[in-house]
């Protein structure tokens, strides 16, 4: 019995120092390489890096790469465990000037926050979605019978109105009659595409979901407002592709669903982010979005909108975080010190993989 006792014990003790060394070589596995931080500096600074160390930071590794571009020297400061920009210093003759850094993750309210009281997709929504702190609200938007965009996420007006019909049926006139269901006081309307925009102008930056329409009459309606690049788009990698074409310096954010999608993507769309559905957001899949030169927009929504799962998704990298409920979100990041750490600074392309400074082949 002793004997049996002791083998147990080894077997256990062996079993344990097996479990250990797979962990830590799965987490080594996990972090970012120097090659892979070299890359992060090529892409978003278009320059050629001279050297890079490793510093720790808060138990994690920060790589401190420096590098030019032309006479011009830089240093780049970038997480060692999921490959995010942090910050870019340009030198001078004297010092060095901080030209970006990171301004901490980005709260989505989806469909203007479609759980904080106010009508989805409407102008109060929008309001509300500004008073809690959200950086970006995002809209759906679908275009009428003759021509005219409008807020409606479904194909038709029964849900959120009192009417029903398609809206591809209807007319502006007829949308514009509409009163939208809600619980509190007074008359709602169907907003149009451009008194949302103007609602935001200057004071938050809008997430385009474009349901169904001509593609070309909504980038005339923002570029008229000229608020191209406050815009983000959503959309299949077609549909990317095409606003790709037609407008450049939009940002688009195609989506993926499993991580090795990301350099594919990465390679034939260029975007600014990298959209991800609850399912397909993994460490892997957020590590390749920022080494390829993307920011990670992870949606946390339905049954994935809780606290459990904005954290997961916080520790994993995420960008920007969308959520029904973003005051909540606002309330997290506010406690883990990771809400608005810098002012909206656009020293850096909007899209690294699109930028002119990017001149060497894509590899």
């Amino acid at each position: 019995m002793l004997h049996m006792n002791m083998a147990v014990n080894r077997f256990s003790s062996v079993g344990m120092i097996f479990c250990f060394g797979l962990y830590l070589v799965t987490t080594l596995q996990a972090q970012v390489s120097q090659l892979e931080a070299v890359h992060v500096f090529e892409i978003q600074i278009g320059g050629v890096v001279d050297s890079i160390r490793t510093e720790p930071s808060g138990g994690d590794s920060i790589y401190v790469i420096q590098g030019h571009r032309g006479e011009q020297r830089y240093i780049a400061r970038v997480h060692g465990r999921h490959g995010r920009l942090l910050s870019v210093d340009e030198w001078g003759e004297v010092a060095a000037q901080r030209i970006y850094e990171w301004p901490g993750i980005q709260v989505v309210a989806h469909r203007g926050g479609a759980l904080l009281g106010p009508p989805e997709n409407t102008l109060p929504a929008i309001e509300k979605a500004i008073e809690i702190g959200a950086d970006l609200i995002e809209i759906d938007i679908r275009q009428t019978r003759d021509g005219h965009l409008v807020l409606m996420h479904d194909e038709t007006v029964q849900r959120t109105t009192n009417g029903s019909g398609r809206v591809a049926d209807l007319t502006l006139e007829q949308i514009l009659a509409l009163e939208i269901k809600h619980d509190g006081k007074g008359i709602v309307r169907v907003p149009t595409l451009r008194d949302a925009l103007q609602t935001m102008k200057g004071r938050i930056d809008p997430d385009l979901d474009y349901k169904e329409g001509d593609i070309e009459g909504l980038l005339n309606v923002v570029r008229e407002l000229d608020m191209i690049s406050d815009c983000t788009m959503h959309g299949s990698w077609g549909r990317c592709q095409t606003i790709s074409d037609l407008e450049p310096r939009m940002r688009i954010r195609p989506t993926i669903d499993y991580p090795l999608q990301v350099p594919e993507l990465a390679r034939t769309l260029r975007p600014a982010l990298i959209n991800m559905d609850w399912h397909a957001v993994t460490e892997e899949a957020i590590r390749l979005t920022h080494t390829h030169g993307c920011g990670a927009f992870v949606n946390c929504l339905e049954r994935a909108d809780t606290a459990l799962y904005m954290e997961l998704a916080v520790e994993a990298g995420a960008d920007y975080i969308q959520s029904d409920r973003p005051d909540l979100v606002v309330e997290y990041l506010k406690e883990r010190n990771l809400y608005r750490l810098s002012e909206k600074n656009r020293s850096l392309p909007a899209t690294p993989l699109q930028s002119r400074q990017l001149t060497y082949p894509f590899r």
